[in-house]
């Protein structure tokens, strides 16, 4: 049955393809190298299609390789593909047209996966949005869908229910974390990892016959909603331009809480992305024979791109995890085995944590582990410190590296939802020991991929020089279409004093050197107004705190008022530094560099560790609700008093 599916879904691609008509060509605003117009150019003339028909093609030869890991539960390429084809036909069947838009809350199990192919196939939009979404924001965003369904899984399905018996949503279709489980000796599906994560309340039941009956609208499961379209006898596979809107996204919502941003993409941006993974046109090391982790939520442009579409653009295997648990990280990496690992910080950190300091993990080493790459967030020299130690320790990586490439230092990359995640710098630490980049002043900073279009503005919109910061703004094939809000698009294009218009980053940043590489640092109003109206960033005060790496882990500056600004201080677990003196110590180094009138609204505080955001970044909220608490130094107040200040403070 599945040989006749894959050769339904060979006719149809094939004629899709052979209709096809070059897309509109991207015209950069920098010259480009040979290699990269290339690379667009064939992108632009050749692979004019729907992204599910684009990673077919790339893995019609290979139909037998493992395209997802589940708990064990190993599925072919083949298989992914036929089961996307039929829910691809049944989408048709329940009423689902190009063009039309397909609300999903869904996990990383096999399903989301699937969905994403099947809805891609027949041209739909998908809008995949959080279970902790504001409910009346979830209201406007299901309504505006204009679907008749939405798909939700059932550990996201109590969250939002409210949500959906509010909204114009007639129907619900429900798979669940039970479907792709492995199957015993005597047919019955099992989690082989059941033990274990019943200690942190994961739970892989298929209770969808209790949901049914607290519903107020009809719930059928996804096998049910998959046998819908099998006797639909239409064409299935459409073609789709590269520029049409794919997939909306929302950011982390650090900005405004239960409202992130919506972001449309379209299918050139993820295939643009994808095809630089490529070696020949990226010189990054090649993907192929690799495990993935998908972890991080699926609603996030990051999940999307570079852990779901890179890796089956890349013939990969991606091992898919559907709870996003910091505590059940570790786990997480010890089942699955994945080489290539982005998480961010919260995550990072809590791994190194338990690997260093719980018994049960001491004597972990993960040889497997080859990419482990901090995303999401700015990683402190600190952190980046503390986690190539751990890499070091733990044998991170040994078993696909050879020395001195192994053991890994740790991988960074960046971006934004809006512009994509078109910046990587590749074992970073060990990158840094070249001699050519020894020698940069500014360091080694996030490397941008070669389609790029970038510069640092300052406020008239002058193009900053090396080390001078700036508002970082970007042009490339990734942008984005737009928010889903249009009143917030008015805001995020910007032009510079020669007239070229650019999407704007939102980031504080200055360029390390003239290769583009860049330093993202904070927000662009993160800084402190002097009374000679000069600004002093945030980032002058952290990176003067955040030298002293092997005590210091990450500093973050906060306002609480125009009089009162708190930096925050996360210790080095192995610091051998009292915190008096790790205190008295930063408080010398900003005795020469800061002002004294800063000084004066200056605190410092140290705290055990930065509380966790859901996104996994490090969430300030509750240290901002606590105003300047009794323990936190005033800088001013120390360096007059402190008989320990060896440097004189800056007037």
């Amino acid at each position: 049955m599945e040989n006749r599916k894959i050769s339904k879904i060979i006719e149809e691609v094939n004629e899709v393809v052979s209709s096809m008509t070059p897309a509109k060509k991207y015209i950069s605003g920098k010259k480009l190298n040979a290699k990269t117009q290339k690379a667009l150019s064939d992108i632009e003339k050749n692979h004019n299609t729907s992204w599910a028909v684009e990673i077919f093609r790339r893995n019609q030869e290979n139909l037998d390789l493992i395209s997802l890991l589940y708990r064990g539960n190993k599925i072919s390429y083949e298989k992914m593909f036929t089961e996307a084809y039929d829910y691809a036909k049944s989408l048709k069947s329940i009423g689902y047209t190009k063009g039309d838009t397909i609300p999903i809350c869904v996990d990383n199990i096999p399903e989301f996966v699937y969905l994403m192919i099947g809805a891609s196939f027949i041209g739909c939009n998908l809008v995949v949005v959080g279970d902790w979404f504001n409910k009346e924001y979830l209201k406007e965003i299901l309504n505006e869908t204009k679907s008749k369904y939405i798909f939700v899984s059932n550990k996201n399905y109590v969250q939002i229910n409210e949500a959906i018996n509010e909204s114009n949503i007639e129907e619900i279709i429900m798979p669940t974390l039970n479907d792709s489980l492995p199957i015993d000796k005597n047919s019955v599906k099992y989690n082989p990892y059941q033990e274990i994560e019943a200690k942190f309340c994961h739970n892989f039941t298929n209770n969808i016959s209790e949901l049914k009956k607290q519903s107020q609208k009809r719930i059928f499961g996804i096998k049910e909603f998959a046998n819908i379209g099998k006797d639909y006898t239409g064409e299935v596979i459409e073609n789709v331009s590269i520029d049409a809107p794919f997939i909306q996204t929302y950011t982390s919502g650090t900005t405004d809480p239960g409202r992130p941003k919506g972001v449309i993409h379209s299918t050139r941006s993820y295939i643009t992305l994808s095809r630089w993974k490529e070696s020949d046109v990226s010189g990054l090391p090649s993907m192929r024979n690799m495990t993935i982790l998908g972890h991080i939520p699926t609603y996030t442009h990051m999940e999307l791109s570079c852990a779901i579409s890179d890796t089956l653009y890349e013939k990969c295997t991606l091992a898919l995890e559907p709870y996003y648990d910091r505590d059940f990280f570790i786990y997480s990496l010890l089942i699955n085995k994945p080489n290539f690992v982005p998480a961010s910080t919260g995550f990072w950190t809590k791994l190194c944590d338990q690997l260093n300091h719980d018994e049960k993990f001491k004597n972990i080493n993960m040889p497997f582990l080859m990419l482990p790459t901090v995303t999401g967030e700015e990683c402190s020299p600190g952190e980046e410190y503390y986690y190539n130690a751990t890499s070091k320790k733990h044998k991170f990586g040994t078993d696909k590296l050879p020395y001195p490439l192994s053991p890994v230092t740790f991988s960074i990359g960046g971006g934004t939802s809006e512009s994509s995640g078109v910046f990587v710098t590749i074992l970073k630490s060990l990158q840094e020991k070249k001699i050519s980049n020894i020698v940069k002043k500014y360091g080694l900073g996030l490397t941008p991929h070669s389609f790029v279009d970038l510069e640092v503005l300052d406020k008239d919109g002058n193009y900053c020089p090396i080390g001078k910061p700036g508002i970082l703004v970007i042009n490339g094939p990734c942008n984005m279409l737009g928010y889903s809000e249009s009143k917030l698009n008015d805001s995020i294009y910007v032009k510079d004093s020669k007239g070229k218009t650019w999407l704007n980053q939102g980031a504080y940043s200055y360029k390390t050197d003239n290769q583009g590489r860049i330093k993202m640092k904070g927000r662009p109003n993160s800084f402190i107004t002097l009374s000679d109206k000069t600004e002093l960033p945030y980032y002058i005060i952290e990176d003067i705190i955040e030298k002293d790496i092997k005590n210091i882990m990450v500093a973050v500056l906060l306002k609480i008022n125009d009089d009162s600004y708190i930096c925050h201080i996360e210790l080095q677990r192995q610091s051998k530094l009292s915190q008096e003196e790790v205190i008295n110590n930063a408080m010398n180094r900003l005795a020469n560099s800061v002002p004294l009138e800063v000084l004066k609204k200056l605190y410092l505080r140290i705290i055990p560790s930065f509380p966790v955001a859901p996104s996994g970044k490090r969430d300030t909220n509750p240290l901002l609700a606590e105003k300047v608490p009794e323990d936190s130094i005033n800088c001013a107040e120390y360096l007059k008093t402190s008989r320990n200040v060896k440097k004189r403070v800056k007037q």
